[in-house]
């Protein structure tokens, strides 16, 4: 750990190193990509209302059975010659109901994020302060991560136990997190691996 002690170019580390920090590095890309699928799967886009609906539950709209016209009549079967009728309706889009989230399952969803994002977060920070970038550049990109994460976690219950006035903040922190995050998982593994000429080595201070 003496290079995170005092930071030397990610270029010098060793090869057993990079190995093992690239192993790492690629499996929290995987759950990056992971994670997009299941935020698209829950909420189904980048809104506040989507989130509102996700915790707080929302209304379906009623189902038209088949056979069964909007009014609850049965429906006309006209010959296929015959002019063609629309029945409001018949064709309309279904939107699934959702439940209220319990407040228990949510509180303990952030609880387990609690002990764990941070871990994750302070491990790739480090990686990403030994690259080569400015540390203005660094400062702000982690700033970002560790700000936008927060407001990640703290959103849902926000939204549950506040109301739904803050639906927003999940989106944004969902922007703000992949900005931070992106950066900091891909620049380490891009300088790891990066032909570098001998003569540029920065010798350790």
């Amino acid at each position: 750990m003496r290079q995170f002690a005092r930071p030397f170019p990610i270029t010098r580390l060793s090869l057993e190193a990079r190995v093992l920090y690239t192993g790492f590095l690629l499996f929290l890309v995987l759950g990056f990509v992971s994670s997009v699928w299941l935020y698209a799967d829950s909420f189904g886009g980048l809104s506040g209302r989507s989130t509102v609906e996700y915790y707080r539950g929302g209304a379906a709209q009623a189902a038209t059975a088949p056979g069964v016209d909007a009014a609850g009549g049965p429906a006309l079967e006209l010959p296929p010659d015959g002019p063609a009728l629309e029945l409001p309706g018949e064709t309309a889009a279904v939107a699934p109901m959702r439940l209220e989230k319990p407040a228990r399952q949510v509180m303990e969803t952030f609880h387990f994020h609690l002990f764990t994002v941070p871990v994750v977060l302070l491990i790739v920070g480090h990686l990403f302060m030994l690259t080569a970038l400015s540390v203005r550049l660094k400062v702000g990109v982690i700033t970002l991560a560790s700000v936008a994460t927060f407001v990640h976690l703290l959103a849902p219950l926000l939204v549950r136990f506040v109301g739904p006035q803050w639906g927003w903040l999940m989106p944004v922190s969902v922007v703000g997190a992949a900005v931070g995050w992106l950066p900091m998982l891909v620049w380490p593994l891009w300088e790891m691996w990066r032909p570098v000429p001998a003569s540029s080595e920065v010798a350790p201070g």
